[in-house]
């Protein structure tokens, strides 16, 4: 009997201990990654660095416990008029993301809604989008990385000019101009990074710009320029740079 009430009592304890000081289900690594893809198609073998900026993640509660909300990252290639030519990275397409609540509810939706440029690419070439019937492979996806990493994958052979893209999006991420009411879960739109390359045969080391971002969820899938408006999504990433 002593022996249960001792159990009953530490297990209260317990509770109200992370009723207090919150109960952190994922937590961050300040550990670089390495993450090494191997792409169905032949090319030139390439790193990408993605630096994490001072908002790289956010915390959100939900009773005791509080998670790190991480964003969604996808990189692709495309030709200089906008076609998808491969996709290279994207992170929690792989089912297993699909635990995540809003994949879960929103199926393919969730990524026309967090990647509109990278999604709107998808529908031109006529290909389907990541959802809990159709998971991609582990050849271009993984769980977003708790911190910096660096990605080891190909570019696909070319010989005309191609635009290396990535597009970032971190969910809730609202501020005074992208709110709940105008934008829904997704906050501050997702910003769009780019590098052109104008040949394979180059070598060095490359910095991706950023060049604008995606629009609000009811807006046209487009590159919008201006992003005055941003403020923490802005430091998501410190810096994205392609090795070859």
């Amino acid at each position: 009997m002593k022996k249960n009430t001792t159990v009953k009592f530490t297990v209260c304890l317990i509770l109200i201990s992370m009723v207090l000081t919150g109960c952190v289900m994922n937590r961050l690594s300040n550990s670089y990654n390495k993450i090494e893809l191997n792409p169905s198609f032949n090319g030139m073998p390439v790193t990408i660095d993605v630096v994490k900026g001072a908002h790289w993640s956010q915390r959100m509660q939900a009773g005791p416990f509080i998670f790190n909300i991480l964003p969604q990252i996808v990189i692709w290639t495309e030709d200089e008029q906008g076609n998808l030519i491969e996709n290279l990275y994207i992170t929690g397409a792989d089912g297993i993301g699909f635990r995540n609540a809003a994949k879960k509810e929103k199926g393919a939706d969730f990524y026309t809604e967090c990647f509109p440029v990278w999604a709107n690419r998808m529908a031109k070439a006529g290909r389907k989008l990541p959802s809990d019937d159709n998971p991609f492979p582990d050849t271009v996806t993984s769980a977003t990385p708790s911190s910096s990493f660096t990605l080891q994958t190909t570019l696909p052979d070319s010989r005309e000019p191609i635009i290396l893209r990535t597009e970032i999006n971190q969910s809730a991420d609202m501020n005074k101009f992208y709110t709940k009411e105008n934008n829904g879960w997704v906050g501050q739109p997702s910003l769009i990074y780019e590098l052109i390359i104008p040949q394979l045969e180059i070598s060095g080391i490359f910095k991706l710009k950023l060049i604008g971002h995606g629009g609000l969820v009811k807006d046209n899938a487009s590159i919008y320029r201006d992003v005055s408006k941003f403020d923490t999504a802005l430091e998501q990433v410190e810096s994205i740079v392609l090795r070859i």
